[in-house]
């Protein structure tokens, strides 16, 4: 089981959940490769959530120290933070520890107490902020309904970088180039039925998923106004969907 160094921080989130853990811990595990680096995580000015990577590499010919910052817009870290949360192992038992899921990685890091390191641990799944992820194909995907099929969501996370840009020193604040990149998170939904495991459309042709009943949920959601793009409209189409 890997350890990862931690870097202890004490800041200010402004989050409206009450479970995060707001003590004055909170942890983030090490990234960036570049040795004497570390990294945390903050809400600047504007009010944008970002990531902020400190570096101090040595030029050994020059025998000079670098210290520069980069900093992304956005977290790898499911809704940005370690929260208390449960794991779930193969015996069947739930142990409650201060976790967090990098999305990125599709690793989960847990911590027993602030003095620890934080470790990364492969659960076969975990719940945290309300949410329960179970491990599918060697991926965490989160259960937003369990009916007669099993709807899966999957969170994505990639790193798009910025172009680099010769400075000058007299551009404006803001822009493309304010950060070095930025995190980009989206989701997926999968449908478990029968033992066949295929992504759900978020279109239109999500109807041919209900066979012979297709045109009755399709005249369905138009009474209702419901889009197949939003989460609760999708769950609701399933529901109506195993009450025929």
């Amino acid at each position: 089981m890997k350890t990862f160094l931690l870097i202890l921080f004490s800041l200010c989130w402004g989050l409206s959940s009450n479970s995060q853990e707001k003590n004055v811990y909170n942890y983030f595990v090490q990234v960036i490769k570049t040795p004497d680096s570390n990294t945390k995580i903050e809400i600047n000015k504007k009010g944008d959530t970002v990531l902020v990577a400190y570096y101090n590499t040595q030029d050994l010919i020059n025998r000079t120290n670098q210290e520069f910052v980069k900093v992304y817009k956005g977290t790898p870290f499911f809704k940005n933070g370690w929260y208390k949360g449960v794991l779930l192992t193969d015996n069947g038992a739930s142990l409650n520890f201060t976790m967090a899921y990098n999305v990125q990685k599709d690793e989960v890091y847990m911590v027993n107490n602030p003095t620890e390191s934080a470790v990364s641990i492969k659960p076969i799944g975990f719940s945290m902020e309300g949410h329960t992820f179970r491990q599918f194909k060697d991926r965490y995907y989160e259960s937003i309904y369990e009916g007669k099929s099993l709807i899966l969501k999957e969170h994505q996370c990639l790193l798009q970088l910025n172009r680099p840009i010769q400075k000058t020193g007299y551009e404006s604040e803001g822009g493309e180039n304010e950060y070095e990149g930025e995190f980009i998170k989206s989701v997926k939904y999968y449908l478990i039925n029968e033992g066949k495991f295929k992504e759900i459309p978020l279109s239109k042709r999500i109807f041919r998923l209900f066979g012979e009943h297709g045109k009755t949920v399709e005249a369905f959601a138009k009474t209702k106004e419901l889009s197949p793009n939003n989460e609760g409209s999708l769950i609701a189409l399933f529901k109506y969907f195993e009450s025929l």
